[in-house]
Formats: structure tokens, sequence, C-alpha cells
């Protein structure tokens, strides 16, 4: 679904008349989305995150992008993307090809990407099921682990495969070199693999998933260097039911603590009710993890869609974390930091426009 809509914001973009001077093979695409949000923090335990309610102005992950390719012949095609972060409310961290950028080849062999990537674990799962705002902002998945994209983000250095498509099967593969530089020169270099097996037929899509990060940090600095290793297993997917569509993943986490280990289950299920223009959504997640260290994630959304490419929304998020739990919620910059135990919501109103 959302690959769809890109395709058609792409297409339209295109034919514009401001852009009839750009090559054909050239395309030029984007997203703005922003809204207008009453924030509150409870519980907080933490002095530099006190608790307290703000009115704030909040970019959802607006980006622009440009992308292309050039028939090599013989079935080959070379393919390239550059794609940024564009900020609507302060213009802070809009850097160029700071989001999915990369060059590549395409044939019978399928798809080699070199370049910076979140990459296909998180496409395949996460993203996937996050239906009312495309996994931006204050109501994005706070709960996933964080070894699912490298414990960065987008990720440096990566090589990203994905073969022909089997029938309805389709299977991908990376591999990032999370950081030239070692975090210690006793411990390897820091390093990312993840791999998806991912099944499409009509109205069903289902994946399952493998990552692991090793050597991204020190669990015993200024001692004897021990170094992180986290794997996660997902398995998720959607069906369109039509009058519904109903997602959800089950996560599997281990990461390694000094002299020790964490252990987390984490439940996601999301749906969106389409009612002609309108969309109503609800989505809800659960970490169980070791030491009371969990939290749960639910959102209640509301979407009018004014046309395809455009439309207005409201939404309540909030992030309650257990005990020891610090899962921090997205997209606000009254909430950067995190305290033990805090309850964060939003009450939000916004735009997004697809181009």
């Amino acid at each position: 679904m959302k690959r769809k809509l890109l395709a058609a914001a792409v297409a339209a973009a295109c034919a514009s008349p401001a852009l009839a001077q750009v090559p054909a093979e050239i395309q030029v695409y984007g997203r703005v989305n922003v809204s207008v949000e009453h924030i509150t923090i409870k519980n907080s335990t933490n002095t530099a995150l006190p608790n307290d309610s703000t009115n704030e102005l909040v970019d959802n992950s607006s980006r622009i992008g440009f992308r292309g390719n050039k028939d090599l012949g013989g079935g080959l095609k070379a393919i390239w993307q550059v794609e940024s972060r564009v900020k609507l409310d302060d213009g802070a961290g809009s850097t160029f090809s700071s989001r999915d950028s990369f060059a590549g080849l395409e044939g019978g062999f399928g798809t080699f990407r070199l370049g910076r990537t979140i990459g296909p674990v998180y496409y395949a799962t996460y993203d996937y099921i996050s239906m009312h705002n495309h996994d931006t902002g204050t109501s994005s998945d706070a709960l996933l682990n964080g070894t699912i994209f490298g414990n960065q983000g987008f990720m440096d250095n990566t090589l990203w495969y994905t073969s022909p498509k089997i029938g309805n099967f389709t299977i991908e593969a990376a591999f990032s070199l999370l950081g030239e530089a070692r975090v210690n020169q006793s411990m390897e270099q820091p390093r990312y693999i993840g791999l998806v097996g991912a099944y499409d037929a009509g109205p069903l899509h289902a994946a399952i998933s493998y990552a692991n990060t090793k050597n991204d940090a020190d669990l015993d600095p200024g001692a004897a260097s021990v170094a992180s290793d986290a794997t996660a297993y997902t398995i998720g997917g959607a069906y369109d039911f039509k009058f519904m569509v109903l997602g959800a993943l089950w996560e599997m986490a281990e990461r390694d603590v000094l002299n020790g280990s964490v252990d987390s289950d984490y439940f996601r299920i999301s749906a969106m009710f389409p009612v002609g223009q309108h969309e109503f959504h609800v989505n809800y997640g659960w970490v169980d993890a070791d030491n009371s260290s969990g939290a749960k994630q639910y959102t209640l959304a509301y979407n009018y869609n004014i046309t395809k490419l455009t439309k207005v929304y409201a939404f309540y998020t909030a992030v309650d974390n257990d005990t020891n739990g610090n899962f921090v919620m997205g997209g606000s910059t009254s909430t950067i930091g995190a305290a033990t135990g805090a309850q964060y919501t939003s009450i939000a109103v916004g735009l997004r426009h697809n181009f």
C-alpha cells in the first residue's frame, strides 16, 4: 500500500510543469508532514526531563528524494537514489543524503545497492504495519529493538541485496560496516547483518527476519573490553480484508550486558478501517522484558484523505514505561533523553502531503 502511494506521488511530481526540464530517467519525490501537538510527561525521575506539558509544532520525518536509472543493455540497469531529511519545524538536522541513498545494479540476478539505508528488516516488518502516520513523529514505534537497524537508524556503509521474486517469495540481505573505526582497538570492527524472507500474494504480506549487531559498544570500558552483541528475530505481516487492514508482529530479542544478557518479547498489533475518504486506526504494542524494563505503547488515530496524496489527521498516542523501562516517545524536541518509568502522551492534529 505504501509503495503504491509512493509510485503515484512520483508519477504526479514528474508530470508537473515545474519539472518539465528534468530528464525522464530522474524522479523527484518527497513528503511534507507536520503536526501541532500537546505533549505531556509524567512520572519522570530525570531532573533534565521534568514532569510538564508543552505545545509544539512537530515535523514527522518530512523528506525529499531524487532517484533514477539507466538501461545498460542485456537486461542490466544502473540505479541510484539520494534521499534527505527535511525538518519543517526548525530546519535542524536537514542533512543531504541522510536517509536511504545508494548506487546499485538491477538485473535478472536481483538488485544490489551500496550506500546508506535503514535496511530490509525494518521495511518488511515494523514499517509495513505502521499505517496511521508512516511510523513517524511522536506516534512512531518506540519499542522495537535497536539492533533492527544496527542501533543507528539509517546505517552507513551498507550492502543490500534483494533477490528476484521466486513465486511469491523474496529474499533480502544487508551487511553494514557500522563505522570504519573500532570502538576499542582490542575489539573487532562494528558490523550489522540483516536477513529477510518475505511472502506477498494478493492481500497478504508476511515476513520473517533476523538481525544481529556486534561490536558497536564496549560493555566494560576502562577495564578488559567486552564487545556488545545483540540479536532479534521478527515475524510480522498484514492482511487486507477490504473493510479492515490488520497487521501484527512478534519480536524476540536478546542483548548482552556486562556479566549477562537481557531477553525481551515485543508484540504489536495494528488495524485500519477505511470508510470512503475516512480512515480509523488502532495501534497497540507492548514489550515484556527482564527486570520490569518493558513498556506499552498505544495510538488511536483518524485520517481524512482529501486526495490520494494529501490528508489531514488527528491522533492520541502514549508510551507507558514499566518500573525500570526507559523507552522514549519519538519525534518531539521536549522528549530527548529517557526517564526510567516515565509516561509520555501526545494529542496531535496534522497535515501530510506526498509529492
